[in-house]
């Protein structure tokens, strides 16, 4: 803990010396950068955060965040009982901590901040100081079961993400940070800046929106019985002769008062705390009004959006803390300061939990430093670690000592084999994947190894947070094995270990009663036979990406039409890979969103769903990402009937699939070529519904696809995904006929009139059906390398066979210039394209069929094409007709010069 001052205020009646500015930190003797030097405010600004948009899913779950009283919040967060609570605050009040020098040092400096930089050293100051009269003075506080929490700035460092999130979580700056001092001595010998997320135990986010904010702080020290504060120099303002002689009293009205609105904010009170309110209007639970009838009320320059703002960067914070840190948290807690009101936060896999009242850090200085006092009190399961009696630390490094984890290598926990009953013990290897997610499943996977001897080969454990009313994803993985469904994952063993509303949700529940939209959650473990990323697959090579197109389009037709199932999460994390023999066979895993259906393809009555959304944004399609923004404005109907998730969505979330796969997972060494690579999909991962919803249209155009850069590992598929693209083209096309036509046959929805069905979708894959829609584009040969081998799916481990038929591929589109480098030369450079991509040529070729064997796919492999990105030569099929570009003249435009950079 930082060293005690050697002197402080300890006479109920003596007055602090005098108040300087305080700088200091209680770790000044941890030499770290950015924990206790001053830097430019000019890089402290507001504008410094990130502002990158949270996730959205974030605004939703805070803004349905459930509030609760504040004795209830600290009972069941913190473990400290209302009794105990009241207790500390009477001790903390008589002795009037708030005269202690360091502290009062703090809140001057604290109220003198002109800008939020400014605040955070103080407010350091004040936290740390806090915890050691804790220690100290408090009954039951005598020691914190995590020595040495410290409060410490993080502002202007960032938090390191981890490798998985990389282009998916945001670089943020949280304020300050709660963390050990260990961590703080690792990063000096490390020489490092920056914290990790698995190391914040908790955060503080603070908004400055008041520009009277000093004049309150006079006021609440005249009702504290001490003396006004000079303006200027900060120290306690000498009473003149005059007033002296005349009795006059030490008031903020020495000069004409300004014209401020009545002060009405009410503060919280302990005492009169009930739990049908915390004080404050109901109206607007999150923010108050003052209310010192002595004192006038400075004129706030906040709108709501600027309070707002806090409480969603907190959300985001609360976000990468669990998805960083490898399924480490069970929960997590922010606390969230605006001005001098303080709000408190807790997150979990259910929803938000917050503070009904706001404390106020002046009005309520005893509560809010029996509630510090309380987090440092607090064991690791309160902190939010996984039941260490279930999912236990190696013995080398026990709790508390080695809290917080950065990973769960080395935690074991006990699992039954579901044949014979025996219980076997698994142990957790490397992380595999953390779900990006903070309310939700928040799945994680982890190889394990078992003591069991049966079980040799590589397995991983799968843990999420699943809705109790779903169908638990084993049986739906039986069913559909049954059905005769292939490139299923092989499912071992499975368990339920605790639900969500066992923990600290039972105190909530037991105090306040079951919210009507609470959704309970059970932490499930499922293990799987280990399949590896598409990453690994494609980061060299992508001529397998259409391979796993048609071999997904035939799990997902079988899944709906034999199994009577719906995955409704296709996704890069979702669709994974092995080898059996000299085959790649792709598996789609994950079936904790899938639901039932009936012959029509609509949700069986049956089927149990979550309140929650389903599906992975960036791959999500785009008529489901529509519906969401509807159902989310203001003046949306309350019969408004929302959009059913049906087969066409799934298949549209491949061709998502496909081209984030082609953009973002081949190895670039350039950040701008990469940069320039990822430009159309960045947006899906980390922007608005509405910018997602935007760049999902720009996705679904033939003319944005063929001006779109793509690094040379998938440059020859464009003309595939060109017509992958055509597809949903003429789907829509087809629907609007219809739509036009004014006919009463039905229309298969499901399919889009069968444009979207499994056999359509490959014929237009491989070229055999016309539904090229510019008659002005040559057509270009698909090399049988760049299609994949064809087979709708091969021998797998569950010895399912299906035989399908692979047509040889039609010329569709011209190719390359015979001086090729890596510039795209595959690129339409004719006039005319908006105009062409609407024509529709309605004729359809047929094209024999042949059956292709593993054996012949086997030899095909032998002759596939070789991408080599050294040379930046793209090599296309013999019989391909070539077609020299013409060569443009005059001045370099700034698209010219980006595409000569990407072919450097």
């Amino acid at each position: 803990m930082p060293i005690t001052p050697p002197q402080r205020s300890t006479s109920p009646r003596e007055e602090p010396r005098a108040y300087p500015k305080s700088h200091s930190n209680p770790s000044s003797n941890i030499n770290v950068s950015g924990t206790g030097h001053l830097v430019p405010l000019a890089w402290l600004e507001e504008g410094l955060h990130e502002k990158r948009t949270v996730n959205p899913y974030i605004q939703e779950d805070v803004d349905n965040a459930r509030l609760e009283p504040l004795k209830v919040w600290v009972e069941a967060v913190l473990g400290l009982s209302p009794e105990q609570f009241s207790e500390w605050v009477r001790h903390i009040r008589e002795s009037e901590w708030y005269k202690d020098e360091m502290i009062q040092g703090g809140l001057i400096a604290f109220s003198d901040a002109s800008v939020p930089a400014e605040r955070y050293l103080p407010f350091a100051d004040i936290a740390n100081r806090i915890l050691q009269l804790g220690k100290d003075e408090l009954p039951g506080a005598e020691s914190y079961p995590l020595d040495e929490i410290v409060v410490i700035r993080n502002d202007p460092n960032f938090l390191k993400l981890i490798p998985e999130h990389q282009g998916l979580g945001a670089i943020r700056i949280p304020d300050l940070l709660a963390v050990r001092a260990n961590k703080i001595l690792q990063m000096q010998r490390d020489k490092s800046n920056n914290f990790e997320w698995s190391d914040v135990l908790t955060f503080f986010e603070m908004k400055f929106s008041n520009q009277y904010f000093f004049d309150n702080f006079q006021a609440w020290r005249r009702r504290r019985g001490l003396p006004k504060l000079d303006r200027r120099t900060l120290l306690p303002k000498v009473t003149s002769k005059k007033e002296i002689l005349t009795g006059t009293k030490m008031t903020l009205r020495a000069h004409t008062p300004k014209k401020h609105a009545v002060e009405t904010e009410r503060y919280y009170d302990l005492d009169t705390e009930s739990d049908e309110a915390d004080n404050i209007t109901m109206n607007d639970p999150h923010d108050g009004d003052y209310n010192i009838s002595s004192s006038p009320k400075p004129i706030r320059n906040n709108e709501e959006s600027m309070k707002a703002d806090a409480r969603l960067r907190a959300g985001g914070y609360a976000l990468e803390t669990v998805a960083c840190s490898y399924g480490t948290r069970l929960f997590t807690t922010g606390i969230v300061i605006e001005d001098d009101r303080i709000s408190l936060w807790y997150y979990d896999a259910a929803g938000i939990v917050r503070t009904k009242a706001t404390l106020s850090l002046f009005h309520n200085f005893e509560e809010f430093a029996a509630i510090l006092v309380a987090f440092a009190c607090c064991e690791p399961s309160q902190w939010g670690s996984l039941p260490p009696d279930i999912i236990k630390p190696p013995q080398s490094d026990p709790y508390p000592e080695s809290f917080p984890p950065k990973n769960l290598t080395g935690y074991t926990f006990p699992i039954t084999l579901p044949n014979s009953g025996k219980k076997i013990l698994a142990t957790l290897q490397k992380p595999v994947f953390t779900q990006y997610s903070l309310v939700g499943r928040r799945t994680f996977l982890y190889v394990i190894k078992t003591n069991s001897p049966k079980l040799k080969n590589p397995m991983v454990a799968k843990f999420s947070y699943q809705v109790t009313s779903r169908k638990r994803e084993q049986d739906v993985i039986e069913v559909a094995r049954d059905a005769g469904v292939g490139h299923l994952p092989e499912v071992h063993m499975w368990a339920d270990y605790w639900k969500m509303s066992e923990g600290v949700r039972a105190i909530f529940h037991a105090r306040s009663g079951v919210d009507s939209e609470f959704e309970d959650r059970v932490f499930r473990c499922i293990v799987y036979t280990q399949y590896f990323p598409l990453r690994d697959l494609f980061s060299k090579s992508c001529e397998l990406i259409p391979t796993m197109v048609y071999q997904m389009l035939d799990c997902l037709h079988d899944l709906r039409y034999k199994a009577k199932i719906l995955h409704r999460d296709i996704s890069a994390n979702n669709v994974m890979w092995e080898k059996q023999g000299d085959e790649v066979v792709f598996k789609l895993i994950d079936y904790d969103y899938a639901g039932f259906v009936d012959d029509e393809g609509k949700p069986a009555s049956t089927t149990a769903s979550s309140k929650h959304r389903t599906g992975t944004l960036p791959f999500m399609a785009y008529e489901l990402i529509r519906d969401m923004i509807r159902r989310a404005k203001p003046d949306c109907k309350p019969d408004y009937q929302s959009v059913v998730h049906m087969l066409k969505h799934d298949v549209e979330s491949l061709y998502y699939l496909s081209g984030y796969s082609m953009v973002t997972m081949p190895e670039v060494n350039s950040e701008v070529k990469r940069t320039i690579y990822r430009e159309l999909v960045s947006a899906w991962e980390d922007g608005s519904l509405g910018v997602i919803s935007a760049q999902k249209g720009q996705f679904l155009r033939v003319d944005i696809l063929e001006d779109m850069s793509l690094p040379p590992q998938s440059l020859s598929l464009r003309p595939w995904l060109i017509r992958f693209c055509e597809v949903f083209q003429e789907a829509q096309q087809k629907l609007s006929t219809y739509r036009k036509s004014g006919s009463s046959e039905p229309f298969d929805l499901e399919t889009m009139g069968g444009t979207l069905s499994r056999d359509a979708v490959v014929r237009a894959l491989k070229g055999e059906e016309n539904i090229i829609f510019s008659t002005r584009r040559e057509k270009v040969a698909v090399p049988p390398e760049a299609s994949g081998s064809g087979a709708s799916d091969v021998k797998t481990v569950e010895e399912t066979i299906n035989k399908s038929e692979v047509k040889e591929p039609v010329p569709a589109r011209r190719a390359p210039a015979k001086k090729a480098t890596t510039k795209d030369t595959t690129k339409d450079n004719t006039k005319g394209k908006e105009a062409a991509t609407k024509d529709i040529i309605k004729g359809k070729k047929t094209a024999t069929a042949k059956i292709v064997t593993p054996k012949k796919m086997a030899a095909a492999k032998a002759s596939q094409v070789k991408d080599d990105v050294s040379k930046a030569k793209l090599v296309v099929a013999s019989k391909v007709t070539t077609t020299q570009v013409p060569t443009k003249r005059g001045p370099t435009t700034r698209s010219m010069a980006r595409k000569a950079l990407l072919a450097d």
